[in-house]
């Protein structure tokens, strides 16, 4: 259990690889009226599946908000290969995480500080790790998807994100758990998507449709995280795509599209791109072997 002075209206660190208490005055303070947090390890059998749901490898930056004993990271580096970070208001399990790194062998590739997890800087992550209470992991939410790039993994042991779906997520039992006595962990997989949200004037090149002889198709897509709603409009026609859908900078989407111009939509295409801010490229396939490049440029973010 540790102790740190109360720095907002509601105290929202970490103690990382652990559950933290939210605070709201007059909850749980300490006799000197300072607030405090319980502080709980992740299970050794967690930590491995975290790094392993997210495929955390030598090319990784692992940030763990939140660090307690810093094992999240220290294994990251020794087990798989990664460089990491973590970060704690409490300055004695930051103490405690860099003597761990040395100790492990991984201080020059891991390190700890002392600082808030609402205004620490993650853009060099490639995965960020959490074990904090509900009302924190929905608090990071917005900073997480500001910051980190395309294709960042989140990974989140027993409490997801509200109203965004994990790309995967695993139960199992973690003997640590509940004092040795046991229990079930949960983990959550979160790839964070390219912004896609808007209209895309459409270039389509190749073996093709002759859809372009009645101007640039153009692709309009409402975006709930990694879902995406699709509808291409071209010739005066409006047709929605199907399985639409964007993983990091990946996104894919099937549309039917007429096979000459002025032809009523028969063949369905899937479209796959890499997304570029505000360009995407990619190619197309329907099911007689057709093939077609496209390219896309954003004309309206709404």
């Amino acid at each position: 259990m540790s102790a740190s002075r109360l720095r907002r209206r509601s105290f929202i660190a970490g103690v990382a690889g652990s559950v933290i208490v939210s605070m709201r005055p007059g909850l749980l303070r300490a006799q000197d009226d300072k607030p405090f947090s319980p502080y709980i390890t992740s299970p050794e059998v967690t930590v491995l599946r975290m790094l392993t749901l997210a495929r955390v490898g030598a090319q990784d930056h692992v940030i763990d908000l939140g660090s307690g004993d810093g094992r999240i990271p220290i294994t990251a580096a020794t087990k798989f290969g990664a460089s990491g970070a973590g970060v704690d208001l409490d300055a004695r399990l930051v103490e405690l995480s860099n003597r761990n790194a040395r100790q492990a062998g991984v201080a020059e590739r891991v390190r700890f500080e002392r600082a808030d997890v609402f205004v620490t800087d993650v853009r060099k992550a490639t995965v960020v790790t959490l074990y904090l209470l509900p009302p924190i992991v929905q608090g990071l939410r917005a900073g997480l998807l500001r910051q980190l790039r395309p294709g960042s993994r989140i990974v989140s042991h027993d409490f997801p994100f509200e109203g965004w779906q994990a790309d995967a997520s695993e139960t199992f039992f973690a003997p640590e758990k509940n004092n040795g006595r046991g229990g079930d962990s949960t983990v959550y997989l979160y790839i964070v998507p390219a912004e896609v949200h808007g209209r895309w004037r459409v270039t389509l090149a190749g073996d093709a449709p002759e859809v372009a002889a009645s101007g640039a198709p153009e692709l309009r897509l409402l975006q709930s995280n990694q879902f995406l709603d699709a509808e291409l409009a071209f010739g005066g026609r409006l047709v929605e795509a199907r399985d639409a859908r964007v993983g990091g900078d990946q996104v894919r989407f099937t549309v039917t599209l007429p096979e000459r111009a002025g032809g009523a939509p028969v063949r369905p295409w899937q479209f796959e791109g890499r997304v570029d801010g505000e360009s995407m490229t990619g190619q197309a396939r329907n099911d007689r072997g057709g093939e077609l490049r496209w390219q896309a440029r954003r004309t309206a973010a709404r």
